[in-house]
């Protein structure tokens, strides 16, 4: 992992994003064995360990949880979630001079700006998102960032995450009769669950698709219990699952969502976002999750505010 000198690639007036692409289905044509494709893939989109354990991911991490959207501003969770799986892939290939923020503040800026283009939602305000910042980066540099996060991702902003294998689990190893309504809720608690897992750095430790086998088994004991031991065996049957890393993988997500026996109902009270905050079971639902729903505490009035119009000449 190499230590790279800040120095951001010059904005390109034809540069632009032709990119669109669904998390749960990242390629662009059909592969014929979709599966072994994934598989091929998921090492390379993967965070190592010690990127995640960073002080530049924390960093970059408490950003996006205090991150305050208000109105048409609203950010919906797989953003949030992509825009978190670039930084773990960015960190671990380029360590950032300088780990503490503003330029971890600055990277988090980066991909979810990237994350938004790529699911095609509405794009946010740069000035609006840093409102309660001292330092203040422009349009012009975050864009730059992002330029210089693609091209350390070698341009595969189609990222392979957990979300990749839930339909091939779902459809091989659950067993029957799948009814569509237990089938699509047990579903729907793993995303859950993988989002509130994402920001775990001992989640790193696992493949996407190990991690995606845990938070369904983690949700079907909880959505569908009766239907658990048969799913259980049928993912222990696909040969290239590793029992232990499966076992050890539920045992971290567990820890980190706060659910398993005896905690799981008041998981259900009090759901926690992918990025750690609490929320009002009212709000849970994907489609109306923000990022970050704490008051930031900082003050700071509008004269006290520096913007950032380029890299300055040391970035640490």
């Amino acid at each position: 992992m190499a230590t790279e000198e800040w120095e951001l690639p010059e904005e390109d007036a034809a540069y632009d994003y032709e990119f669109e692409f669904d998390l749960e289905n990242p390629f662009t044509s059909p592969a014929d064995e979709p599966i072994a494709s994934l598989l091929d893939a998921e090492a390379h989109h993967a965070p190592s360990v010690s990127a995640a354990a960073s002080a530049a991911r924390r960093n970059a991490v408490a950003f996006i949880s205090k991150v305050r959207f208000g109105g048409e501003l609203a950010v919906h969770p797989r953003v949030a979630y992509l825009a978190l799986n670039y930084v773990d892939r960015f960190l671990s290939k380029r360590q950032l001079a300088c780990e503490q923020q503003p330029w971890p503040r600055l990277l988090a800026l980066s991909c979810l700006s990237l994350a938004a283009k790529m699911q095609r939602v509405a794009t946010f305000s740069i000035d609006e998102i840093q409102r309660n910042e001292d330092f203040m980066f422009d349009a012009a540099t975050v864009r730059r960032m992002e330029r210089w996060v693609l091209g350390v991702l070698e341009w595969r902003a189609r990222s392979v995450t957990p979300l990749a294998f839930l339909g091939f689990f779902l459809s091989a190893c659950y067993p029957p009769p799948r009814h569509p309504p237990q089938v699509a809720a047990v579903k729907t608690r793993a995303v859950d669950l993988l989002f509130r897992a994402q920001p775990e750095v001992k989640m790193a430790e696992f493949s996407p698709s190990v991690v995606a086998a845990s938070a369904l088994l983690a949700a079907a004991g909880e959505v569908a219990a009766g239907n658990l031991p048969a799913f259980q065996a049928g993912v222990a049957a696909c040969p290239f699952v590793n029992s232990e890393k499966l076992r050890e993988c539920g045992e971290v997500l567990a820890a980190a969502c706060g659910v398993g026996p005896g905690r799981a109902a008041a998981s259900a009270d009090t759901p926690v976002t992918v990025l750690g905050h609490h929320r009002s079971a009212s709000s849970a639902s994907e489609s109306d999750w923000t990022i970050g729903s704490a008051t930031n505490g900082r003050g700071g009035g509008g004269d006290a505010k520096k913007r950032c119009m380029g890299p300055p000449s040391q970035w640490g």
